[in-house]
């Protein structure tokens, strides 16, 4: 294994980069994760691990067929590719796979969800509920950001993400013969407790704004959750407790 200790190492600039710039990870072909549990769930799940950064006292939980692909670091180099404040000891680089075609019939969209951390808690709990995919529509977090990972707690190695335009996501529906509710707090919307959702694709808008008004048209139908006593649930809850009444 190749020793580094130096924070300025071209190595450890480019592992910065991934880190905080979308672009960068989107021309590199790659993204960070860390920790030695986050590393396990990577080579279970058949990830394309390209390189691992890891600590002296981390060392022996990088599996022996990476050993070739693995630099040990010193502390400050180590400290500077975490992305959290108290770092693992273990950092690590993964090629983004090519996007899958649509496909399934049960599925949930986000469109404009900016919170990493609600995109990644959305990936986690459909892969939990056996989810066909999660749809990602406009400006949504970055899926390969460290944070979105971090909370993916490893679904982003497995689940199928589907990268749409509202108008592509539309027309696979209708040509397939699958329902499209808008989550929406509208006059018009139903309670999600009478509506059969086992084939359909639930469509959660942005924390602030919700679904836009062009995205809703398009849709079929229009579903709520009923709630007394506060004006709104985080879109996490709100997508899981969609996802709940779909394989109910």
């Amino acid at each position: 294994m190749e020793r580094i200790d130096s924070r300025e190492n071209p190595k450890i600039k480019a592992l910065c980069r991934l880190l905080r710039d979308r672009g960068a990870r989107r021309e590199a072909g790659l993204f960070v994760c860390e920790g030695a549990v986050m590393l396990e769930e990577a080579r279970r799940s058949g990830a394309q691990i390209e390189s691992v950064f890891c600590t002296e006292e981390q060392a022996a939980h990088v599996d022996g067929s990476l050993a070739g692909r693995t630099y040990v670091v010193g502390r400050g180099a180590a400290e500077k590719i975490s992305a959290v404040s108290t770092p693992q000891g273990i950092a690590f680089t993964c090629r983004i796979p090519e996007p899958p075609a649509l496909r399934g019939s049960r599925l949930i969209a986000l469109e404009d969800v900016r919170d990493p951390g609600n995109v990644g808690t959305v990936l986690r709990t459909a892969e939990a509920l056996g989810l066909d995919g999660v749809v990602l529509l406009g400006d949504c977090a970055d899926m390969y950001s460290p944070k979105t990972v971090r909370a993916s707690m490893g679904s982003v190695f497995r689940l199928p993400v589907f990268f749409e335009t509202a108008e592509s996501l539309s027309g696979y529906l209708r040509e397939n013969g699958i329902p499209f509710c808008a989550a929406m707090l509208d006059s018009s919307s139903e309670p999600v407790t009478a509506l059969d959702l086992r084939r359909a694709c639930v469509l959660v808008g942005n924390e602030a704004a919700g679904v836009r008004r062009e995205t809703a048209d398009m849709c079929d139908r229009r579903v709520l959750i009923p709630i007394s006593g506060a004006e709104s649930l985080n879109a996490a809850v709100a997508a899981a407790l969609f996802m709940w009444e779909m394989v109910r």
